[in-house]
C-alpha cells in the first residue's frame, strides 16, 4: 500500500450494479486481504441489504442531483405513480454508451429512458460523487477521521474499451475530487 495514503478505496462502477471496497493501511499491513465491501445499500425495504446498489441517477429538472441506487429506483417509482415524474431524468445501463460511442469528447451527451439529454460527464461524475459519499460516509460513521486527501482511489473499467473511454471516466472521477489514482 502507498505509503502516503491511510486506505485504499476501489468503486466498482458497474453496468448494472455498482459498489465499493476498502482496505485500511493498518489491516493491509496485519492482513492483505482483509478488505471491508460496504454492506449497507438498502435494497428498496429495511430487510434486505445489498453488497452493490443499482447503477441508476435520478436528476430533477435542472439535472441537478437527486439520488443514485436503490433510493433513485425508489423515488422514480414514487414520481411515476404520483404522475410527477416528467420533469426528472432518470439513467440506468448509462455505462456501456461510453464503449459504443466512437467519438467521445466532454461534450458528448446521453439520453434518459424517456429520451431527454444530458451530458455524459455529469451523468458519470454524479454518479460517481454518490459512491464517494456514500464511502465517506460509511467511513465518518465508523469513527474515522480520513478525507478524501487520505485515500488512493481505483476505479474499474472493464479491459475491452478504448483508451478514449478509460480517459472519459478518469475526467469524471477527476471532475468530483478523486485524483489519486
Amino acid at each position: 500500500m502507498d505509503s502516503d495514503h491511510l486506505l485504499v478505496a476501489a468503486i466498482d462502477f458497474g453496468t448494472t450494479y455498482s459498489g465499493y471496497a476498502f482496505s485500511t493501511r493498518g489491516d493491509f499491513n496485519k492482513d492483505p486481504l482483509k478488505i471491508h465491501a460496504n454492506q449497507a445499500w438498502n435494497a428498496g425495504g429495511r430487510q434486505l441489504l445489498s453488497l452493490k446498489t443499482p447503477s441508476v441517477l435520478l436528476l430533477d429538472k435542472d439535472k441537478k442531483f437527486v439520488s443514485f441506487g436503490y433510493e433513485a429506483e425508489n423515488q422514480y417509482s414514487d414520481l411515476m405513480m404520483d404522475k410527477e415524474h416528467e420533469d426528472f431524468y432518470y439513467f440506468h445501463r448509462f455505462k456501456m454508451k461510453l464503449h459504443k460511442n466512437k467519438h467521445l469528447a466532454t461534450t458528448t451527451m446521453i439520453e434518459d429512458i424517456t429520451g431527454k439529454s444530458a451530458l455524459a460527464m455529469d451523468v458519470f461524475s454524479l454518479s460517481i460523487q454518490a459512491l464517494k459519499d456514500h464511502l465517506m460516509k460509511t467511513l465518518v460513521n465508523r469513527g474515522t477521521t480520513m478525507t478524501v486527501k487520505d485515500i488512493r482511489w481505483v476505479l474499474t473499467v472493464p479491459a475491452i474499451w478504448t483508451d478514449a473511454a478509460k480517459q472519459f471516466m478518469r475526467k469524471s472521477a477527476e471532475k468530483v475530487k478523486i485524483r489519486h489514482f
